[in-house]
């Protein structure tokens, strides 16, 4: 009895550690607070053009993949975070470029300079002078630097699939526009999805009638970047679409499962009669 058991038990095993994984690609917050603004303190940027500036910024590019609606791939990136040494990238044709930096908190570097008696020979102490509301103010907030540390994590040839960005009418994807990107209170409802295969990529909004075949006597124009005119639609949930062999292998598992306790149990009322 305990060997059919010891058996039985090495088979699931198996069982299990061949069966197919199914991939779920999880839907996590994308951060945008400003549209081709490279002054933004404590900000998430998106640039549809060129800019300047950004030494202190995290830059990451990214390219439309042909023929998947709502999906970039990184081209390029460079990390001037800790160390000031930050360039603008250049925008992909049919992308963006997206920009991260922490920002200062005015209000306890001047107040320091304040309780030091040396306000006055501070860099930006004329600025200050000027607009003495920014000067105290701390930009510094939780969602761009916990952006920041999952954008770090990014590499060139990653792929996702972004929900909420309007890269032509640049309208911000936020539910609270009337609060300050910096301020607890601020929400953003883009999205992104990692899309790591073909498989989790999603369909074109078109997909070409596959009983009918391609004109190959026509070349692709492939210089004509991805038509970004509408806003994704934020209702459309990106990481629904599994491969269906998956489904279909998982059944498969579960069956064969299900058929090897029988087969244990019938063994083990049989030998029991036989005693």
């Amino acid at each position: 009895m305990k060997r059919i058991i010891s058996v039985f038990a090495a088979v699931l095993l198996l069982v299990m550690a061949f069966a197919p994984m199914a991939v779920s690609a999880e839907e996590s917050p994308f951060h945008v607070t400003h549209y081709n603004d490279s002054a933004a303190e404590g900000a998430c940027v998106i640039f549809t053009e060129t800019y300047s500036g950004g030494g202190w910024w995290l830059h990451v590019a990214f390219a439309p993949v042909e023929g998947k609606e709502n999906t970039y791939e990184i081209v390029e990136m460079v990390n001037g975070t800790g160390d000031g040494s930050g360039a603008p990238l250049e925008v992909p044709e049919g992308g963006f470029v997206y920009g991260l930096n922490t920002g200062n908190n005015w209000g306890d570097l001047t107040q320091a300079a304040i309780d030091a008696g040396n306000l006055e020979s501070q860099w930006w102490y004329a600025s200050y002078q000027q607009d003495e509301e920014y000067y105290t103010t701390n930009f510094v907030n939780t969602s761009t630097t916990s952006m920041i540390s999952t954008a770090t994590a990014w590499m060139v040839g990653d792929m996702f699939v972004f929900t909420g960005l309007d890269l032509e009418g640049l309208t911000l994807p936020t539910s609270t526009p009337d609060t300050k990107w910096y301020d607890e209170g601020y929400v953003c409802t883009a999205t992104f999805t990692a899309a790591t295969d073909d498989s989790q990529l999603p369909a074109e909004s078109d997909p070409a009638d596959e009983s009918t075949p391609a004109d190959e006597s026509k070349p692709a124009d492939e210089s004509k970047p991805a038509d970004t005119s509408a806003p994704a639609n934020n209702s459309a949930d990106n990481s629904a679409d599994a491969p269906a062999d998956g489904g279909s292998a998982t059944l498969w598992i579960v069956l064969g499962v299900v058929g090897a306790v029988v087969v244990v149990v019938v063994i083990v009322i049989v030998s029991k009669k036989k005693k």
